[in-house]
């Protein structure tokens, strides 16, 4: 199938994580992201993402906890297992809570990630998704790096309400979306209060975010069920059908 989007490989992700941007970005996403992991029950999580060490996933509840790895990350990429974005080699609903940090960022068909995403979740599941926000101050900075070879301006953005969209179509439920990172990549004096303000600033819709954090939850369409007909004998000795509760000939 068709692929879009920038290739984005090991060496890309490698140098943008020694980046002081970086570190400060995931930083700030593991203080959001550890919040919600506290806040949903199950039994599988399923963890994917730009994280090399998802210290947040401590937060979780859920009793089964592992990570992947995707192709554009280093063999050395510490996980419970590697895959192939596009085919999951996990079992339909198998799994409770899926969380893809940056993934579909990182990916050049993300609507096929967000579907093997939804295959392998439970009914009343929660996929929690973070992206950078293509609408926004680093967005525009983005498209003045259009020919950039390096992240995050290499990343193919998804929009939250593109995401939205996609999201619908496949049952889920839009439970949250929140703007992020309103101050990030740029530094007000130094380190500490540039974090602050992000996080004074988090869920603020007046401003948009340099990124978003969505949680969706996956449902499934009501059935009604077909009444059975119910069939009687006339006094003329035929066998005919009638719709049930219909009164007797005479």
């Amino acid at each position: 199938m068709a692929q879009y989007g920038n290739r984005i490989d090991h060496r890309h992700y490698t140098d943008w994580l020694q980046k002081p941007s970086a570190q400060r970005l995931l930083a700030l996403e593991a203080g959001w992201l550890g919040d919600w992991l506290a806040q949903l029950d199950g039994e599988q999580l399923l963890y994917a993402g730009v994280d090399p060490a998802p210290r947040f996933l401590r937060h979780s509840p859920m009793s089964h906890v592992f990570t992947t790895a995707l192709p554009w990350q280093s063999a050395e990429q510490v996980a419970a297992m590697r895959m192939n974005p596009d085919a999951w080699p996990l079992m339909d609903q198998s799994l409770d809570l899926v969380v893809l940090q940056h993934t579909l960022d990182m990916s050049r068909r993300p609507h096929q990630l967000v579907r093997e995403a939804s295959r392998c979740l439970v009914s009343s599941g929660y996929l929690i998704i973070v992206g950078f926000n293509p609408w926004s101050f680093w967005g525009a900075q983005r498209w003045l790096r259009t020919f950039s070879s390096e992240l995050p301006w290499l990343s193919n953005t998804v929009s939250a309400g593109r995401l939205c969209d996609w999201l619908t179509l496949l049952d889920f439920r839009i439970e949250s979306v929140q703007n992020i990172a309103h101050l990030w990549p740029i530094k007000a004096f130094n380190e500490g209060l540039s974090r602050r303000i992000d996080r004074v600033l988090m869920g603020r819709r007046w401003l948009p975010g340099n990124a978003y954090l969505l949680v969706a939850r996956k449902t499934i369409a009501g059935v009604t069920r077909i009444r059975t007909r119910r069939w009687r004998v006339a006094d003329n000795g035929f066998t005919i059908p009638a719709p049930a509760g219909c009164s007797p000939l005479p």
